[in-house]
């Protein structure tokens, strides 16, 4: 989390879990965590909902936090 951006990753790191660890929670594979921090997979809500209990955190800042990592995304692939 740079600039006071917070990102799914960021909130993760937060939350003190690994990539694993989140994987396992939403039964989801690594790479499709990885692909959720970096923006270019986009999360449904029952992904949400469980990061919601994992990060202990609100389902709006979940949302906020795949917003960023999305735009962040965007904004690699126009450089």
């Amino acid at each position: 989390m740079d600039n006071g951006v917070t990102t799914l990753k960021g909130l993760r790191e937060q939350a003190g879990l690994s990539v694993k660890e989140v994987a396992k929670i939403l039964g989801v594979t690594i790479n499709a965590i990885r692909n959720y921090e970096l923006g270019w997979r986009k999360i449904g809500i029952e992904q949400v909902l469980r990061l919601v209990e994992a990060y202990d955190t609100s389902a709006e800042e979940v949302i906020k936090a795949q917003l960023n990592s999305c735009l962040r995304a965007q904004e690699g692939n126009l450089r």
